[in-house]
């Protein structure tokens, strides 16, 4: 009886994470809401001899149709992550408030690029969901 009770707490508790809510990248679903948008992990060098950041992003977009609008455009918002993150020095990013800073100017160079190609409606924050500085 321990072990069934102790089965179904494990599966309440990822039925309620991210990965438990995840189809194809969120919590939206059919009623139109809210979703998030996984990003393939960004990895670039960083300043310095073999240092880098790896980090995993998700996009909260307002509705599944603006997600599927925004997938179209994954190249341009990757090569953008990319450009943006590459070359930092390590240091820089260690802190906190640092990182916060950093992903406040991702989302805003994110919509910058995907105003130019008219696909920036939509998208409402940007979160890292795993970041790693080597």
């Amino acid at each position: 009886m321990g072990k069934v009770r102790i089965v179904l707490v494990a599966l309440c508790l990822w039925a309620g994470s991210p990965a438990g809510l995840a189809n194809e990248g969120g919590g939206g679903g059919e009623d139109g809401g809210a979703e998030y948008l996984p990003l393939e992990a960004v990895l670039v060098n960083l300043a310095g001899k073999r240092h880098y950041l790896r980090a995993d992003i998700q996009l909260l977009v307002e509705s599944k149709e603006d997600a599927d609008k925004i997938k179209v455009h994954m190249p341009l918002i990757r090569h953008t992550l990319i450009m943006l993150f590459s070359n930092r020095d390590p240091a820089e990013i260690a802190a906190v408030a640092e990182r916060e800073k950093l992903r406040q100017s991702a989302l805003e160079q994110i919509t910058a690029s995907l105003e130019q190609v008219g696909a920036d409606h939509g998208l409402e924050d940007l979160f890292f969901t795993d970041f790693m500085v080597q």
